[in-house]
């Protein structure tokens, strides 16, 4: 893969950082569940897929997480937001 830099990302690495982005969002389920800070965690992981999105020109998969990704602010019941965040933990499986 190749950003909108030049530079070219080894398959691998890539994947490895997939499992990282996988375990920031899986991390989300916790911190609201305990009624931690998840919202600020939440602001991080769309800042960073934010970014991914923009290295890689706009991927119509990583635009429907970010989407996914913000609704979760709105979502009041928790059963609504965690098959939410299971739903983008599918999205990025399939980025692989």
């Amino acid at each position: 893969m190749e950003t909108k830099y030049g530079m070219r990302v080894d398959k691998v690495d890539f994947e490895l950082y997939l499992i990282t982005l996988k375990n920031k969002i899986y991390k989300l389920l916790p911190l609201k569940e305990e009624h931690l800070d998840w919202s600020k965690y939440l602001n991080t992981v769309i800042v960073e897929v934010s970014g991914l999105n923009e290295l890689f020109n706009n991927q119509p998969q990583l635009i429907s997480l970010l989407a996914k990704l913000e609704g979760l602010y709105r979502l009041e019941d928790f059963m609504l937001y965690r098959r939410t965040i299971f739903e983008c933990l599918n999205i990025v499986e399939d980025l692989r």
